[in-house]
């Protein structure tokens, strides 16, 4: 599948910042390289449930290599640097993808693990995925969140000090807003992602307690 920019956005932050949002590519291994040494080692083990002090080259290759159908990635970009990463991971043939997060510190409780789930949402029924699935640490009840606050009818499961979370991809106000933002600014009238009970004067992403964003495998 051909790089997908109508999947690019401009959103807001819930401080009002300004950030990009894109599918990853791999000329951005070296971003994504910078971006993985920046995190703290609590959100590296949230993220991927042990400590992954760099990146293997073998990682690396397959996080930035994907196909943008079973496998996709988007990113968050602030002054052409990565602050934010949301993938789904699924297999050919297949309607279910793992799906998992990993926020920079400086940028957790911005919301941008929530917005980051709207748009892989939007992208995966695109593609055909139907289901997400995720595996996330007990304690972290941000993550959790963001997924009980997006609208899906999330099952659940308790698996020692983890939680496996499945639940179907449904056509959610927040991803109709995603589908609608893209297809005006393939038009060229929009500028920013916004949710669909805020009026585009007052476009902002609601806070989310987000503080170790990070998801396994």
């Amino acid at each position: 599948m051909t790089y997908p920019s109508h999947w690019e956005a401009d959103v807001l932050t819930a401080d009002g910042a300004r950030v990009h949002l894109r599918p990853i590519t791999a000329a951005d291994a070296d971003r994504l390289t910078r971006f993985h040494a920046t995190l703290s080692l609590r959100t590296r083990y949230r993220r991927y449930f042990n400590a992954m002090p760099y990146l293997s080259e073998q990682a690396l290759f397959r996080f930035t290599n994907v196909d943008y159908h079973y496998r996709v990635a988007l990113i968050v970009l602030v002054d052409d640097e990565i602050v934010a990463v949301g993938r789904y991971e699924g297999a050919a043939g297949s309607a279910e993808a793992e799906v998992a997060f990993v926020v920079a510190d400086a940028y957790q409780g911005h919301g941008l693990g929530s917005v980051l789930l709207d748009h892989l949402a939007a992208a995966a029924l695109e593609c055909g995925i139907t289901r997400f699935t995720a595996t996330v640490l007990a304690d972290n009840h941000g993550m959790l969140r963001v997924f009980t606050d997006a609208g899906y009818q999330v099952s659940s499961r308790f698996r020692g000090g983890e939680v496996d979370l499945w639940f179907e991809i449904a056509d959610t106000q927040r991803i109709v807003a995603v589908r609608a933002d893209r297809a005006a600014r393939s038009a060229g009238r929009s500028q920013l992602t916004r949710r669909p009970d805020m009026p585009p004067s007052t476009a902002r992403i609601e806070p989310v307690v987000e503080p170790d964003n990070g998801l396994a495998r």
